[in-house]
């Protein structure tokens, strides 16, 4: 059941993350970088972007769930959310910088972004595991 509920809460938190981070920081400076490859708003892939979220959440949870040790929730969140932000986002900079003609610091801003808002959801994803009964 906690993989379950993780991996709706995590999706959820991701979801509005990304809506926060894409309406509000990042298209004050630095969407401009990136309309030449986006698609239009008429032919946008909403559905998509909800089973991403769906799977990030679950594949998060799921990962999560084999490493816990379920001692500390908060830290062992923060250290895994750190670990996997930094796993996805650090090569997301390199290989969105080497294959399309964005600027640098709109793919930095993103991968910040990308690794905050994995941060925050394996923070809630530890939580939600919480500790582990002794026995």
């Amino acid at each position: 059941m906690k993989l379950f509920t993780s991996t709706i809460v995590s999706s959820i938190i991701l979801f509005i993350l990304a809506f926060l981070f894409y309406w509000g920081v990042f298209s004050a400076g630095y969407m401009g970088s990136y309309l030449h490859i986006m698609r239009p708003p008429e032919d946008q892939k909403i559905l998509a972007n909800i089973v991403g979220f769906i799977t990030q959440g679950f594949l998060l949870s799921l990962i999560y769930m084999y490493y816990y040790k379920g001692i500390s929730p908060f830290k062992e969140g923060v250290i895994y959310g750190l670990l996997t932000g930094f796993l996805i986002s650090f090569p997301f900079i390199f290989f969105m910088w080497a294959n399309y003609t964005v600027r640098y610091k709109a793919v930095i801003a993103e991968g910040l972004g990308m690794g905050f808002r994995i941060l925050i959801a394996g923070i809630v994803i530890g939580l939600i595991f919480g500790r582990k009964e002794q026995k």
